[in-house]
């Protein structure tokens, strides 16, 4: 009797923890979002500009020292090249760019360096 009661509390108690570590992670895509439709708009874009925001989150890559939150950002006036952020000690950082089929190393520059200096959509 006194196994399956300690049984239960243990499954309960996984279930809280299961639960309350979700919910963390929504509420944080959601703050993130808004962080990156801050931080693309401080950079010279709009939200009218953004095709799709992915936010993707591991607690392996958290564990193995890697970026816990990865961000793709797809531009409308650029489909199929993707704008890849990491959020980390509160801040939105942009990592580079990435495309299938991969791009060479010049257009990878040149992608980088228009999205930095805000002249990504200009043409």
């Amino acid at each position: 009797m006194k196994k399956k009661k300690t049984l239960i509390i243990s499954v309960v108690v996984l279930v809280v923890i299961i639960f309350a570590l979700s919910m963390n992670i929504f509420v944080m895509q959601k703050l993130i979002k808004t962080y990156t439709y801050t931080e693309l708009e401080y950079r010279g874009y709009t939200t009218q500009d953004i095709s799709e925001i992915k936010i993707k989150h591991s607690y392996l890559n958290r564990i193995l020292s890697y970026n816990e939150w990865i961000i793709s950002v797809e531009f409308k006036k650029e489909p199929g090249i993707l704008f890849q952020f990491a959020y980390r000690d509160d801040k939105i950082i942009f990592e580079g760019v990435s495309s299938e089929p991969m791009l060479n190393k010049e257009e990878i520059l040149d992608y980088s360096e228009r999205f930095k200096n805000g002249t990504l959509l200009r043409k």
